[in-house]
């Protein structure tokens, strides 16, 4: 079990050339469209076989759609009228049907619900694990990849920038997707003289790596106001940003800002407010007895949520003092 992680597009290039190798199955792609929502299971499953030149026999294909709980009702059905539990099980067992030595799946659990996305993954990795059968396979979820036990590679940009375990992976992230997918932001550093420094910002921390370095910095791990002078600051880096985007991410409203001065300030991603009313957390990194209402990580902000929303937009000036003790730094080196 391979996972690889990146852009679609740079996943894709990897999944294709896998697909091009002796014994491997191409990754199984329902068409999409009015026309190809009309086409029968049973056309795109000839259609698939015969493009991944398998022999599968009827025995064979029985197995496989039983294994992985595709009913003969199914295989009559249009296209257009499955759902995306059925359609991830279609895809995975036509894969599988193919008898091939190596499958490849592209985010072979997109859109399945919950607790169907969880029974699936187990039953294709005990499959494989018990078949001896090896699986290469794209997400943008990271739980997706708690199934690769061979490991996981990022792909940037058409490279191979780090291959290991999940946990190496999110951990000291070096691309920009599992860096979202642990929820922080990520920079190129340099570590000297026993300071680390991020471009030509004013943010520094001590250190005592040397030379090239990534750098990441918690969603929480700085506290906004719209007062340049709110008596929550308690040092003297504190920059100016605009906010320059604005989106839900699970329970969370964030922020994506952008310094004024990039000599003072880091571009961020930045967690307002937790509407799972996650607030100790952000006592904890920043002790204070504010009052703050339900859901609030910055108080400087707005009191509420109803205060956040209106005094927080795409264009608004804050500013920002960051918690250099969430600067997490390692080698740049280090995966080679």
């Amino acid at each position: 079990m391979l996972g690889l992680m990146g852009s679609p597009e740079d996943t894709a290039e990897v999944l294709n050339s896998v697909a091009a190798l002796a014994d491997v199955a191409p990754a199984p792609q329902l068409p999409t469209g009015i026309r190809a929502g009309r086409k029968r299971v049973r056309r795109w499953v000839k259609e698939y076989l015969r493009l991944a030149d398998a022999e599968s026999g009827e025995a064979a294909s029985a197995a496989a759609y039983s294994d992985f709980g595709v009913s003969p009702a199914l295989l009559d059905a249009r296209l257009g009228d499955l759902g995306p539990g059925d359609a991830a099980r279609l895809r995975l067992a036509t894969a599988w049907a193919t008898g091939a030595q190596w499958l490849t799946f592209t985010d072979p659990f997109a859109s399945v619900p919950g607790h169907v996305r969880t029974g699936l993954r187990a039953r294709l990795a005990e499959r494989a694990a018990e078949a001896g059968r090896g699986i290469v396979f794209s997400s943008t979820t990271l739980t997706d990849f708690t199934i690769a036990e061979a490991g996981v590679a990022n792909i940037e940009k058409g490279e191979l920038v780090a291959l290991g375990g999940l946990e190496q992976i999110i951990t000291e992230p070096r691309g920009s997707l599992p860096a979202e997918l642990s929820n922080v932001n990520i920079y190129s550093g340099l570590a000297r003289k026993g300071w680390l420094s991020i471009g030509h910002s004013a943010v520094r921390a001590k250190t005592e790596l040397d030379g090239k370095v990534f750098v990441t910095l918690g969603r929480r791990s700085a506290l906004l106001s719209l007062d340049e002078h709110d008596p929550a600051f308690t040092s003297a880096t504190v920059f100016e940003a605009i906010v320059v985007g604005l989106r839900d991410r699970g329970s969370c409203i964030q922020a994506k800002l952008s310094p004024v001065d990039t000599e003072m300030g880091l571009p961020l991603d930045v967690d307002l407010a937790d509407l799972a009313g996650v607030r100790d957390a952000a006592a904890r990194l920043r002790p204070c007895a504010d009052g703050r209402g339900f859901g609030i990580l910055h108080p400087g902000l707005g009191a509420s949520i109803g205060e956040l929303r209106a005094n927080v937009r795409v264009g608004t000036h804050v500013f920002v003092e960051v918690d250099t003790d969430g600067l997490q730094a390692y080698s740049v080196d280090e995966f080679n």
